[in-house]
C-alpha cells in the first residue's frame, strides 16, 4: 500500500484552525483509503473466445436458393432456417444469394448457426454466390472477371481443404441473344475458375468444388445419348474433378450406376471432388423433401466427408 504523510502543524488552538486542520486530516486519510482500494483491487481477464474444434465428419450442403429465397422472404426465412438447421451442414454453399450483402447474409447464417461467412457481390451480376460455415473459413480469392455470377476460392481453417462455389451463365445465348454461344461462354467460366483455382495451386490436392453449373455430364446418360453438350463438365473433370454421387453410386455413362433416385429432368448441380478428398467420403446426393420441393427450382446437394 502506497503510504502518505499526513503531518500537520496547528499554530493556534482556535476552533477555525482546529476544524480547518481535522477537516485536510479527514481528506487525506480518503485518499490513503482510495489508493488502497485502487492497488488492492484484482484485476479480471476475459479469455479470447475459443474457434470450435472440427468434427469427425464435414457435412457440405451446396444450394440454389432461388433468386434470395423469395418463396420465404415474406415469412422473414423462417422455413429456410429451420430447414437448414435440420440438415445440420457444416459448409453451406449457395448460389443466388440475390438481395444480400455481406452483414444481411451474416445475420441470417447466424439465425442457422453459421458464424462465418464470405460474400461475392458484383456491380454488374443481382446472382451472387456465397458460402457459410459453423466453423472458420479463410477467404483465398474472389473471382469476379470473365464469369456470369462469380465464384469463391477458400479454405476450411486448420485444414488442408479448399472449397470452390460457382454458378455457370443459363442461357443459351451470350452476349446477343439468339447467338446461342452459351456452351462456349459456360466453357469459358469453367477454365477461369479452374486457372484461378486447382490449375494455379497444382501442389494443392484436397479440393471441392460446386455449384449451380447450368450444365450437364456425360456420365448421367446412356453413351448413346449424343445431343448433350458436355464442354464444361468435361473440362472440370479433366481437371482432377469427379462428381462426388458418381464416384460413391456409379454413373449411367458405363453402367455401373446403383442410386435408384430421380432427377427432375436434366441435374446441372454437382458436388466435385479431387481424389484424395472423395476416397473418404461417406455419402452424397440430392434432398428431396417437402421443403426443397416448394422453395426452389433446385434440389440441393449434400456429401459428407471424413477430415
Amino acid at each position: 500500500m502506497e503510504k502518505v504523510n499526513t503531518y500537520i502543524k496547528i499554530k493556534s488552538v482556535g476552533h477555525t484552525s482546529f476544524w480547518g486542520a481535522l477537516v485536510v486530516a479527514i481528506a487525506m486519510l480518503s485518499i490513503v483509503s482510495c489508493k488502497e482500494k485502487e492497488v488492492s483491487e484484482p484485476i479480471i481477464e476475459v479469455p479470447e473466445p475459443t474457434e470450435p474444434v472440427l468434427p469427425d465428419t464435414l457435412k457440405i450442403i451446396s444450394y440454389n436458393i432461388l433468386e434470395g429465397m423469395k418463396n420465404d422472404k415474406a415469412n422473414n426465412y423462417n422455413k429456410f432456417v429451420e430447414w437448414i438447421k435440420l440438415q445440420a451442414p457444416d459448409v453451406l454453399a449457395l448460389q443466388e444469394v440475390n438481395g444480400f450483402n455481406q452483414r444481411e447474409l451474416e445475420k441470417l447464417a447466424k439465425r442457422y448457426g453459421h458464424n462465418y461467412v464470405i460474400t461475392n457481390l458484383k456491380s454488374t451480376d443481382n446472382y451472387p454466390v456465397a458460402l457459410t460455415s459453423k466453423y472458420p473459413i479463410e477467404s483465398r480469392r474472389r473471382i469476379t472477371l470473365h464469369v456470369s455470377h462469380g465464384a469463391i476460392f477458400a479454405r476450411l481453417k486448420n485444414t488442408d481443404l479448399n472449397i470452390v462455389v460457382t454458378h455457370f451463365w443459363p442461357q443459351a445465348y451470350w452476349k446477343t441473344v439468339g447467338d446461342n454461344l452459351g456452351n462456349d461462354y459456360r466453357l469459358q467460366e469453367a477454365n477461369v475458375v479452374l486457372d484461378s483455382t486447382i490449375r494455379k495451386f497444382t501442389q494443392e490436392k484436397d479440393w471441392v468444388f460446386m455449384g449451380d453449373f447450368n450444365s450437364v455430364s456425360r456420365r448421367d446418360y446412356d453413351p448413346a445419348v449424343t445431343t448433350n453438350n458436355y464442354w464444361a463438365i468435361d473440362e472440370i473433370m479433366g481437371a482432377g474433378y469427379v462428381d462426388a454421387i458418381h464416384y460413391l453410386h456409379g454413373n449411367k455413362e458405363d453402367g455401373s450406376a446403383k442410386y435408384d433416385f430421380q432427377y427432375p429432368g436434366r441435374r446441372i448441380d454437382f458436388i466435385f471432388g479431387t481424389e484424395s478428398v472423395l476416397k473418404r467420403g461417406t455419402k452424397a446426393m440430392p434432398i428431396y423433401d417437402e421443403f426443397t420441393k416448394v422453395y426452389s427450382d433446385h434440389p440441393p446437394m449434400m456429401f459428407h466427408l471424413l477430415l
